[in-house]
């Protein structure tokens, strides 16, 4: 592992999500953020609806590959905010990860150990060693479960000319604010901004 394994599998000590979030958008004003549906999104609109955020929508299991995207076709810094529930339906993207590694891709795992925005019931991310898979197919992961931790391995990560993995425990949340529903105008927007349109 490339950092410390702070595992928790219970409630104790992990990170608020909203103050994670910020984090990135702090240490890399310029990253082109792609965030899973429903929470993730939720949390990112909520500290900043950017033109750089990649929203998506009905689209659970399909943020990483996104991402991988992304990171392939720009030069930009790239994060992924993922959900562990939609990790837990598209672990072979790892694999891909490993393989083709570009060079400005972070993604973040979300662990709330919930499907939050379907109703909050549990999942599998408990029994779920998401830093053992990563690092099985080659790409360097580390977990924490403080706002401090998590900054440092962001920091650590986008410092360094490879795709990293960090799994986050984050306390579930059920935020109020939403970004736009309008799903072509979310990829206009995208597109545009990085097209300097």
């Amino acid at each position: 592992m490339t950092g410390e394994d702070e595992r928790d599998d219970g409630d104790e000590g992990r990170a608020d999500q909203f103050v994670c979030t910020a984090a990135v958008l702090d240490v890399t004003p310029d990253v082109v953020a792609v965030s899973n549906l429903g929470v993730a999104s939720y949390v990112l609109a909520g500290v900043a609806d950017r033109e750089r955020n990649f929203y998506q929508w009905g689209s659970m299991g399909v943020t990483t590959p996104t991402g991988l995207g992304l990171a392939l076709a720009v030069d930009d810094p790239v994060v992924v905010f993922e959900g562990d529930g939609s990790l837990l339906m598209s672990l072979g993207v790892l694999s891909t990860l490993g393989a083709v590694d570009p060079p400005n891709l972070t993604v973040v795992v979300w662990d709330n150990a919930i499907y939050g925005t379907t109703g909050g019931q549990p999942n599998h991310s408990a029994s779920t060693d998401f830093v053992g898979v990563a690092e099985s197919c080659g790409v360097p992961a580390t977990r924490v479960r403080s706002e401090d931790a998590f900054e440092d391995a962001y920091r650590a990560a986008t410092e360094r000319d490879r795709t990293e993995l960090i799994v986050c425990a984050v306390e579930p949340v059920d935020p109020d604010t939403r970004p736009p529903f309008d799903f072509a105008h979310i990829k206009r927007r995208v597109r545009e901004e990085l097209a300097g349109e």
